[in-house]
This record gives C-alpha cells, sequence and structure tokens, in this order.
C-alpha cells in the first residue's frame, strides 16, 4: 500500500497529438489514456520517490499534422500563449524515429516545457507491447519528468535581461539566470539597494585597484584560492565580492589588501566588518637585524 502525498495546488500539463486518421472513437480513447496514463504516473513515482501533482486531465489537447513543422510548431506556441500555467507537455507520436520527436525537443526547450513523448501504439495499447517491464518504463519516465523538473527550476548557465527604470528606454542588464542575481536584482531595482543586507554583509568585500581590463572573472581569480559566489561589478576598477563565509572574508583581506599586482596597480582589499591590516613599519633595530643575518648568510655561502 502507497500513501500519496496530498499537494496544496495541481500542476497543469497539455498534449498534443501527431496521430494520422483521427476520429472521435480514437479522440475518446485519448482521453481516458490521459487519464490512465497520469495516475499511474503519480502511482509508480510514488514507489521511487517522485510525487507528482499534476492534474488527471489535460488542460488543453491540441492535434497536428504529420511531416508539418508549421503545424507543430503552432501547436506549441498556442499552449505558451493560452495556457501560461502549463508546465508538462505530453507529446503523442505518430511512429518511432518521427520528425516530431526532434520537434518536441526543440519546441519544448524553445517555450520552457517539460517534455515526454510517447508513441501512440502505446497509447492504444497502454503499454502491453513495450520490450520491457510496464512499471519500469514508468519509473523511467518518472525520473526523466524529476530531472527535467529540477533542470528548469535551477536554469543554471542561462542569462536573462532585466528592464528597469521610467525612462523611455529603460536600462537593460543582463544577469545569470540563479538564485543570487535575481536576489540582487530585486534589492537593486525594488528596493534601490546596491549592496546585501543583514548576515549576507559579513561575507563580502570590497576590492579595488586591480587593471581596468579585469571583468568579473578576472576578478573572482585575483582571490583564488577562496571560493567566490559572486562579483558585481561597481567600475572598471571596483567590484563587491560574496564570499563563503565571514572566515574567508578574514583571511581574503589580511592576505590580499595592499598586495602589488604589479608597478602601477596595488589591491586594496576591504570589508564592513573586518579590519585592514596595517602596512607594516620596519624599526631601525628591525631592519639592522634583518642586515645582520645577511651577512653572516653570505659569509657561510663563502666559507662552504
Amino acid at each position: 500500500m502507497v500513501a500519496h502525498r496530498k499537494s496544496d495546488f495541481h500542476s497543469k500539463w497539455a498534449m498534443v497529438v501527431t496521430v494520422n486518421g483521427l476520429n472521435e472513437e480514437k479522440r475518446a480513447d485519448l482521453k481516458k489514456f490521459a487519464g490512465w496514463f497520469m495516475d499511474t504516473l503519480r502511482m509508480e513515482g510514488s514507489f521511487i520517490g517522485h510525487y507528482f501533482n499534476y492534474d488527471t486531465a489535460p488542460v488543453t489537447i491540441v492535434e497536428t499534422e504529420a511531416n508539418n513543422l508549421e503545424s507543430c510548431t503552432n501547436a506549441y506556441q498556442q499552449i505558451h500563449k493560452d495556457h501560461p500555467q502549463v508546465v508538462l507537455v505530453v507529446h503523442i507520436l505518430p511512429q518511432a524515429q518521427s520528425v516530431e520527436y526532434e520537434w518536441m525537443k526543440v519546441l519544448a526547450s524553445r517555450y520552457g516545457f517539460i517534455r515526454q513523448g510517447i508513441l501512440y501504439e502505446n497509447c492504444v495499447n497502454r503499454f502491453q507491447n513495450v520490450d520491457s517491464d510496464r512499471n519500469s518504463v514508468f519509473r523511467n519516465m518518472c525520473q526523466w519528468l524529476y530531472r527535467s523538473g529540477t533542470a528548469i527550476i535551477r536554469n543554471e548557465g542561462n542569462n536573462c535581461g532585466i528592464l528597469h527604470g521610467k525612462d523611455p528606454k529603460p536600462t537593460f542588464e543582463k544577469v545569470l539566470f540563479n538564485s543570487e542575481d535575481i536576489k540582487e536584482a530585486v534589492f537593486k531595482v525594488l528596493h534601490k539597494e546596491d549592496e546585501p543586507r543583514g548576515a549576507e554583509l559579513e561575507n563580502i568585500v570590497k576590492i579595488s585597484g586591480f587593471p581596468e581590463m579585469l571583468n568579473a572573472f578576472g576578478v573572482a581569480q585575483l582571490l583564488s584560492p577562496y571560493r567566490v559566489n559572486g562579483v558585481t561589478m561597481n567600475g572598471p576598477q571596483s567590484a563587491t565580492v560574496t564570499l563563503e563565509n565571514k572566515f574567508q572574508v578574514y583571511q581574503a583581506v589580511q592576505e590580499f589588501h595592499g598586495k602589488k599586482l604589479d608597478r602601477n596597480h596595488k589591491l586594496q582589499v576591504v570589508s564592513n566588518v573586518v579590519s585592514s591590516p596595517a602596512a607594516q613599519v620596519e624599526s631601525p633595530s628591525f631592519r639592522d637585524s634583518k642586515r645582520h643575518i645577511e651577512n653572516l648568510m653570505g659569509k657561510l655561502r663563502v666559507s662552504s
């Protein structure tokens, strides 16, 4: 016996059908298949720890012509425009290795859908004629849907554009689509804040004095081997860097503040919670001791 988790809301999904010779009987069977498919998916997913909360029935079923890219594209566009709440698109394919399978992958990625292709013959016989065990087939689909959903949520490595400002031509800012950059954009646009607040303050350092040619990646390299979680360029030679924790902030300030990169560039690394180390001033006695040690070392080398 499996105890299903009850969700506060149900996710929406749609079906695209590319099948020749559709009639009312086949359409009615496809609607029955949709409910059976989602019930089976939820049951098999629960056995492997994946709990899906999709509606039993799709919000829409869109029919397309076989071997017609324009018809297929229009179907995905229609779902994207008329049903923005749709997360998953199940595409009923006419045959194995069809062009619609390749189009499905491209169009689902373009419009931000999770995709799942199913052969029409498997709809008719409810996966009775598949080579492997039906339970295994559905559990593989569950794992695929779970991974695809996670990838969309993370969306790591992709960029997005943010427009802000009251002028006729608002400012366009391109940022990575991740939680930290979006959080920073919200503070900057809605709250007019350029710096993090609260506990995050202890994880940041302000760095300046580096060559003007360096970008955010180059600035991050300057603080190696410490882990850099984010870099915000404040100007051609100034940046705010977020490190892993306050301990790395302390070490970075101690190690890199005042470091000479070359004849014309000297790093300034400061933090709001860590005082910068004072420059070391050598006393006369220190210089004399240092010179005496160097003389001794020279005599030892000569004698050897």
